[in-house]
């Protein structure tokens, strides 16, 4: 793109609205084509925020316990899978901070904004900073649009677009690096417990926290994947919005397909946890080969290495969950993968139902099995529900969508969904 401009960019072609060119149009009505900031919109964000705080904050808590009891593997396990997501995140959130202040469209950041910036940064909580600020940009622009100031207002709510988008994508690092893998861990502990009556009972503070930690845990997984989705449709000028009715229903759809996939990694990994890690690693390297070899995204990366190392990172997303690497219709994808969980998760369940005995804990026993194999079945009813009734293009087009990757349908020829998520022109 020859100018300067502010996008979010989810493939090469340009379809966002330009903040520079927002500047310099004088057409009034041209601006109240821009969306608004919405109650709605600023609940979606306060969820984020909750759900975020309450993630760390319980892991916080375990953390003092563990280490007043004496918990040494169980505390190094929790610390792991808090602080390096958070540098992880940390260091990402940095580097976009050094390109927005290098981009010409953007206004210069105060002293005071990299002040605060860098002390949210080494409290290591860089995701709550965006939500902030991106709740504050959206505040502002209701501001501006009761003051009649439709270019502000226009102009506040792009910016509002473009940190909502960083955020989302900051929480899917939150999600597959911290939230996943701590509800994995503490349920894997419970189980432990529970499975091997030898061992020493937990204290019951602990174990209650415990359990919160794997049930915040899994719904900052659901909604950290709805979240990014509706984040996406509403930073695309030719994205239909989706409803809160969508919202729901994707999110019971995310929060069922988790719990199925941590239930039975967990219930595998409290019998045998080397088989456990050998099912996970095999699966990550049978997707991520599959995506080199059959998903390829030349649109996305700008080389072969970039294609590797992005079917990698993928690859191990789809341990927990499924993100489609293009955009266009993508049932059979999506059959291929819950029937390969599926099978993974039948197989974890049969050797749990065969290692333990039902008269030890009937209610744990049939339970953990009616548990896992009722969240699969939940999760394919909602995917359904949710591309029959609820899709943004059937609501606000009433036509029905095939199963399209990451909620999005493709209706322009020649779209390729770049996952180069923080590139800028």
């Amino acid at each position: 793109m020859a100018e300067n401009c502010t996008v979010v960019r989810f493939s090469r072609e340009p379809s966002l609205a330009k903040i520079e060119n927002l500047k310099q149009n004088e057409n009034p009505e041209k601006f109240s084509e821009c969306g608004r900031f919405s109650i709605f919109y600023a609940i979606c964000i306060a969820l984020s925020i909750i759900t975020y705080v309450l993630d760390l904050v319980l892991a916080c808590i375990l953390l003092y316990f563990y280490s007043v009891n004496g918990h040494g593997v169980y505390f190094a396990l929790t610390l792991t899978f808090v602080i390096i997501p958070a540098l992880i995140m940390t260091t990402v959130s940095f580097r976009w901070y050094i390109v927005d202040h290098d981009d010409p469209a953007l206004n210069k950041t105060s002293v005071s904004q990299w002040i605060i910036r860098i002390i949210f940064l080494l409290l290591q909580l860089a995701p709550l900073l965006r939500y902030i600020d991106t709740l504050i940009l959206g505040i502002r622009s209701k501001i501006a649009g009761a003051t009649d100031n439709e270019p502000k207002r226009a102009i506040l709510y792009r910016r509002m677009l473009d940190e909502d988008t960083n955020s989302a994508l900051l929480r899917l690092f939150h999600c597959f690096l911290h939230a996943a893998p701590q509800a994995i861990i503490q349920l894997v502990i419970l189980l432990t417990h529970v499975v091997h009556p030898e061992k020493p009972m937990l204290d019951i503070n602990v174990a209650v926290l415990q359990a919160w930690s794997v049930l915040v845990g899994l719904m900052s997984m659901a909604w950290s994947l709805t979240s990014y989705h509706r984040s996406v449709r509403y930073a695309r000028d030719d994205k239909d919005k989706i409803k809160w009715g969508g919202i729901l229903v994707a999110f019971c759809w995310q929060l069922m397909s988790a719990l199925s996939r941590v239930l039975a990694l967990s219930l595998l990994a409290s019998i045998f946890p080397a088989w456990m890690g050998c099912v996970c690693a095999l699966h990550w390297g049978v997707m991520s080969v599959w995506l080199a070899l059959g998903q390829h995204q030349t649109a996305a990366c700008n080389s072969r290495c970039d294609e590797l190392l992005l079917s990698a990172a993928l690859g191990l997303a789809y341990v927990l969950a499924f993100i489609s690497p293009r955009d266009g219709p993508t049932r059979y994808v999506y059959l291929a993968y819950y029937l390969v969980c599926f099978m993974e998760n039948t197989a974890a369940l049969v050797v749990w139902c065969v290692t333990n005995n039902s008269l030890d804990n009937p209610v744990l026993y049939y339970g953990a099995a009616v548990g896992q194999v009722i969240a699969f079945l939940l999760a394919i009813v909602f995917l359904l529900i949710y591309y029959k009734c609820c899709h943004p293009s059937l609501m606000n087009r009433s036509k029905i969508p095939s199963l399209d990757s990451d909620f999005l349908e493709s209706e322009r020829p020649g779209y390729s969904k770049s996952y180069n998520l923080r590139s800028r022109s």
